[in-house]
C-alpha cells in the first residue's frame, strides 16, 4: 500500500473517528480505504443503471450481472494485492 497524506472538512473527519470510536473500523485508514472503496460501488451502480435506462428487463439483467461480476473480479484483485 501507498501512503497518501489527505486533508478533510473537520465534520467529515469527526465522522470518521466516531465510527472508529465506535469500532465499526479498527482505525481512520480502514475507515476511509472502506469509504472509497464503497464510493466505486456506488459508481458502478450508477453507470449500470445509466447504461439500462433504455434496455428491457432481460437485457438489463444480463447487463447488470456481467458488470457485477466484472466489478467483484476486480475487488478480489485489490484485495488480494493490499
Amino acid at each position: 500500500m501507498e501512503k497518501v497524506q489527505v486533508r478533510f472538512p473537520r465534520k467529515d473527519l469527526e465522522k470518521i473517528e466516531r465510527e472508529v470510536e465506535e469500532g465499526k473500523y479498527p482505525n481512520k485508514s480502514e475507515a476511509i480505504r472502506d469509504k472509497v472503496r464503497k464510493s466505486y460501488i456506488l459508481e458502478a451502480i450508477v453507470q449500470m443503471r445509466k447504461a439500462t435506462e433504455d434496455m428491457n428487463q432481460d437485457k438489463a439483467l444480463k447487463k447488470l450481472n456481467a458488470t457485477r461480476a466484472e466489478k467483484y473480479e476486480e475487488f478480489k484483485k485489490e484485495k488480494s494485492t493490499s
